[in-house]
């Protein structure tokens, strides 16, 4: 599957994610029950504040016992919402194993264990420096990754990232941000040719008895985008999750901008 192809896809989804959720909101929640409840919570907020500054105590005790009557009525309707947001959850989750399990950059990553036994391309047995080799062949030139994560009983203990040029120069300089306990990574230089062998070194916590290194073959997901992103200082998104996270709020913002405004314009019909 060719990236752009893979991109429209993720972008259908999204919005299909975004027609869900709206659907759902429609279904699992009653908006008129919610509105009632807010309306009716407003009021006897009120109705307790002018209570307590009439500094009459049977009207207090009165503003407090309708609050109290009130709450199940809150709660049951509160439950609603919760229901509603633990499917649109589980909806999410869903979409995201689909864009996850489809993502041609993951399916050609090259997998090595890294070994600190003296062995191979490891220099020293035992000083805590793990190593890992391969040899650069194809013509999958440009931008490659390479990303390690450390393991104690098979529990991941923290990853990082790093690049190199194959063959080809580049400016993108993009890696995934540090996690977990802190791991450093290099390489025995920043560009290789066509038959050379990088060499990967990473300083794992102590107490890791599993590294390994995935190599992204230089193929990885980038969207560059026709703006920048406010705030965030953002031009190209990176991971497709975070694709599919900005089109569904695009699209979730878009039709909730255009029911407002049939919502407006049957009101004045009316």
């Amino acid at each position: 599957m060719v990236f752009e192809t893979f991109i429209a896809l993720v972008a259908f989804l999204a919005l299909a994610y975004a027609g869900t959720t709206r659907y759902l909101q429609t279904k699992l929640v009653d908006k008129k029950a919610m509105e009632e409840m807010q309306s009716e919570s407003k009021r006897l907020s009120k109705e307790f504040d002018d209570a307590k500054k009439s500094g009459n105590q049977k009207r207090i005790d009165e503003a407090m016992k309708q609050q109290m009557e009130f709450l199940p009525k809150m709660n049951k309707v509160m439950m609603g919402q919760m229901k509603m947001m633990f499917v649109v959850l589980f909806v999410f989750a869903a979409f995201m194993w689909v864009v996850g399990y489809l993502d041609p950059s993951v399916q050609d990553d090259i997998k090595l264990n890294m070994s600190d036994d003296g062995s191979g391309c490891d220099q020293k047995a035992g000083d805590g420096i793990y190593s890992a080799c391969y040899k650069l062949e194809g013509t999958n030139y440009g931008k490659w990754t390479a990303l390690v994560k450390a393991y104690e009983s098979g529990v991941e203990m923290g990853s990082n990232e790093t690049y190199f040029i194959y063959k080809s120069d580049g400016i993108d300089t993009y890696v995934d941000a540090a996690k977990g306990q802190p791991i450093s990574v290099e390489t025995d230089k920043q560009l290789y040719e066509t038959g050379e062998t990088i060499v990967m070194y990473a300083s794992p916590p102590a107490a890791a008895d599993n590294v390994q290194v995935t190599l992204s073959n230089g193929t990885y997901f980038s969207v560059e985008l026709p703006f920048t992103i406010p705030v965030f200082n953002v031009k190209t998104i990176y991971q497709p999750y975070w694709w599919f996270i900005f089109i569904s709020i695009i699209a979730s913002l878009g039709s909730t901008l255009v029911m407002s405004v049939i919502q407006k314009k049957g009101g004045k019909k009316a």
